[in-house]
Order: C-alpha cells, then sequence, then structure tokens
C-alpha cells in the first residue's frame, strides 16, 4: 500500500510548492537493519501525507523460542515549511499489535507518538515508531525529502479540468457579478478568458464612460491528491472616456492559490481614479473568484 496525501516560505518556496517524501519503514534488530517497505507520496506544504501499513515481525524472545508479531501501522506526515536549514516536519504515528505467536500478551492499547523534526536539505532523519520488547526490534521509519519539479510533476497527466472565473464588482450596495467564465486547461498549461465592458457614468453633452478591460488566465500547476495549485494571472486598464481625453490605470495581480475541487478562493483588486470630480468615479473594486472541478 503506498502513501495517500489527503487533503512556509523561503523565497521562492509557496505554499502551493509540492514537496516529494520518501519513506522507508526498517526493521532494526540483533540480526540487522531490514527495509520492510518503501512509499513516496507528493504533498503539499501544510497538508498531509498518510502512511499505512501491515507489517509482521519474527524472530526468539530471550528464552529462544520462535515469536511473530503482527502489527498495523499508520503515520500522518505533515510537512510545515521550508527554511534555509530545510524541511519542518511533524510526524503522528500510530501502532496496533494485531496478533502475537509464542508467548506474550497483546498491549491494551494503541502505540501513539508524535515528533517534530527538521530534515536537512540533501539529508535524511529515523523516527522510531515501535519497539518490542519480546523480540528487541525496532520499527523505525526512514525519512527523505526533496523539492518537486512543477514541469516534471505537471507532465504526466493531461486530463482536462474544468475551472471557473467569476468576476464581481463591490460596491457600497453589495457585489454585482460582472463575469461568469468557464474554461477547459491541463497542468501547465494556461487558459484565459477577457472581459471587456463599458460603464456609463453622466448624462448631458459631457457625456463621460468607463471603460473596464481584464484579462483573467488561470495556470494549473500541480495535483496531489486532493489538492490543486493554480496560478492566477490578472491584467487589464480601467480607462475614463470623456471629452476631455481619456484617463487610463493599470490593473494587475499576480499570485498562487491551493484549490480542493469545488471551494472556491481569489482575491480583490482595486483601482484608484486621479480625481473623482474630473473623471466621474473615486476607486473600484473587483473580486476575482477561482474554482477548480477535478
Amino acid at each position: 500500500m503506498s502513501l495517500a496525501r489527503p487533503g512556509a516560505e523561503e523565497g521562492g518556496i509557496s505554499p502551493t510548492t509540492p514537496v516529494d517524501l520518501t519513506v522507508e519503514v526498517l526493521k532494526v534488530g540483533p540480526g540487522g537493519t531490514e527495509t520492510l517497505a518503501t512509499d513516496e507520496a507528493r504533498v503539499f506544504l501544510g497538508k498531509g501525507a498518510l502512511l499505512a501499513r501491515d507489517v509482521t515481525l519474527s524472530g526468539k524472545n530471550s528464552l529462544k523460542q520462535p515469536l511473530t508479531e503482527k502489527l498495523r501501522l499508520r503515520a500522518e506526515l505533515r510537512p510545515a515549511g521550508v527554511t534555509p536549514s530545510g524541511l519542518a516536519l511533524a510526524v503522528k504515528s500510530k501502532v496496533q499489535v494485531l496478533a502475537l505467536s509464542g508467548s506474550g500478551q497483546l498491549p491494551r492499547g494503541d502505540i501513539t507518538r508524535s515528533v517534530s523534526l527538521e530534515i536537512a536539505r540533501g539529508a535524511s532523519e529515523l523516527v522510531t515508531v515501535y519497539e518490542s520488547p519480546s523480540l528487541d526490534t525496532k520499527v523505525v521509519l526512514h525519512l527523505r525529502w526533496s523539492l518537486a519539479d512543477e514541469q516534471e510533476a505537471a507532465a504526466p497527466d493531461a486530463t482536462p479540468m474544468d475551472l471557473v472565473a467569476r468576476v464581481f464588482e463591490v460596491g457600497e450596495a453589495g457585489e454585482t457579478l460582472v463575469a461568469d467564465n468557464r474554461l477547459v486547461a491541463v497542468l501547465g498549461h494556461p487558459a484565459s478568458s477577457t472581459i471587456d465592458r463599458l460603464v456609463p457614468l453622466s448624462e448631458g453633452e459631457a457625456k463621460k464612460a468607463r471603460q473596464d478591460r481584464m484579462e483573467i488566465t488561470l495556470i494549473p500547476r500541480t495535483l496531489s491528491g486532493r489538492n490543486l495549485s493554480v496560478a492566477l494571472e490578472i491584467s487589464g486598464e480601467i480607462v475614463t472616456h470623456s471629452p476631455d481625453g481619456n484617463q487610463s490605470h493599470p490593473l494587475a495581480h499576480q499570485g498562487n492559490y491551493l484549490l480542493s475541487s469545488g471551494v472556491p478562493a481569489g482575491t480583490v483588486v482595486e483601482v484608484r481614479s486621479d480625481s473623482a470630480a474630473k473623471e466621474g468615479w473615486d476607486q473600484i473594486r473587483f473580486r476575482i473568484e477561482i474554482t477548480a472541478v477535478f
């Protein structure tokens, strides 16, 4: 059974950056060290990876009698952030002794442990999750990590996914839906939509109007378990048209968002005019809401 992915910044390291974890389950005892299993997971910072394994330990007790222990191991590994020193990782483990063959008694409850550690770049750490007093044997997790390559992460999956970009104008009376754009994109490739609308500002001979121009680009970066990292890029301008000439005000935003399927996220972009009296408006606020279904 492999690692499942349920569900910090250092310079360019953002919460939408995936981390590759490698976990070896080791048996360490009188006969040496043996690798029982190796699992890998790609997980976002702040999210969790779940290790689920059934393990069998066998050997002889202190009286030279054959003994076998069957264990059920569950461990959650949650990378908290990347620092100049390495990866901050929290590990919570639970071991249930399912059966014993030979002398001995089953523990009354599960063996649980929690540890927080930092794994240096290019290094590894050992975490003991179970110690068998009868066999003088330990079950140990050997942990390694690396930053995932975004382009390599996006390459294997070309399955189209549905994206929605909604734009609302936020005013004193509430929100007004300006655009509801439904897009289709694959990992690593952009999908864009444009908005171009004219809003009258005055009547009479000195007519004024505001033109809202906006291009919204969504780039799904990495899909890991139930989480998708999406880059949002907004560019455009707000132009005031009047008999005295036109006034242009740039509009721009860039951000990375971690989405769960069907759960919206987004940002607010605000633009101010040079003069409310001359242009007929003071400020305008747009709320951009993005949703992905995957």
